[in-house]
């Protein structure tokens, strides 16, 4: 099963983060506004995706969160992130500092619920129903995101 994602009016939008990163550095355009962008725009597929979660303890669906970063070197050997990706986001599980925090044993169950176990083939997928159901939201609502954040950013750092 495929997704097909219509992309429109992101063009201006680009436009805009491009003038952005070259009055302020790219560095500061991309901390500052792309990343708290898309993490915004990933929240619809993080609340499916605790909605979704298997409800045996509720460990799984506290534990979820939305990731959102500049790639790494170690980011950039997948084949999923390409060399020209300034930002990747990802609805996950929190990492093993802040799940102690939480009080939740870190383990890899997250990974047999969503895909299965030899006992259990097939899992019970919670991730991917909530990507593939959010996926034209939340391209359209980072358009949105990214124009009021671009705005916002050059008020606030621009001198009058």
């Amino acid at each position: 099963m495929g997704v097909t994602i219509k992309l429109e009016g992101i063009g201006e939008v680009d436009k805009a983060l491009q003038a952005l990163e070259r009055e302020f550095g790219d560095k500061m355009a991309q901390s500052k506004v792309l990343v708290p962008a898309v993490r915004e725009a990933m929240r619809p597929v993080l609340e499916q995706a605790r909605a979704n979660a298997p409800k045996d303890s509720g460990d799984l669906k506290r534990s979820l969160i939305v990731e959102a970063r500049r790639p790494t070197r170690r980011d950039r050997r997948s084949k999923y992130i390409t060399q020209t990706d300034t930002v990747i986001a990802a609805v996950t599980t929190a990492s093993g500092k802040k799940l102690a925090k939480m009080g939740i044993k870190s383990d890899a169950r997250a990974i047999a619920q969503e895909f299965g176990t030899a006992k259990q083939p097939g899992g019970q997928p919670y991730l991917r129903g909530a990507l593939e159901n959010n996926a034209q939201t939340t391209v359209t609502r980072l358009a949105e995101i990214l124009a009021r954040r671009i705005s916002a950013f050059r008020a606030k750092n621009t001198k009058a």
